[in-house]
């Protein structure tokens, strides 16, 4: 049976210690241990997990690249602007094409191909 922490979430839910799957930067860290909220869902890891993704993050040069950008209008479609950190380190040039998909109503994804 799941153990559930005295102390709350920021949403008021409580946080019960359980099991996720981490995946950060598209790198697969496995199932770890974590506190899920019993409200929300939002799961928090522990010092020892983060400072391990974080290391793993930085070794790959991967950490500052996530950005914020902007969705403008080209005709009659969307277009996104891929930031230079981003190109430079993907080693991405125009001759490249790309795969776009949805994976969830906030979330899409662009893979290379």
């Amino acid at each position: 049976m799941e153990k559930v922490l005295d102390y709350p979430c920021s949403c008021g839910g409580k946080l019960k210690q359980s099991f996720c799957q981490v995946e950060f930067f598209g790198i697969d860290f496995g199932v770890k241990k974590c506190e899920v909220c019993t409200k929300c869902g939002s799961e928090f890891l522990d010092d020892q997990t983060m400072e391990c993704i974080e290391s793993e993050v930085k070794k790959k040069k991967l950490f500052g690249l996530e950005k914020e950008i902007q969705i403008v209008k080209s005709g009659n479609s969307l277009a996104l602007r891929i930031p230079p950190e981003i190109v430079h380190y993907s080693e991405l040039n125009v001759k490249y094409k790309a795969r776009i998909f949805p994976s969830g109503k906030k979330r899409i994804e662009v893979e290379l191909i």
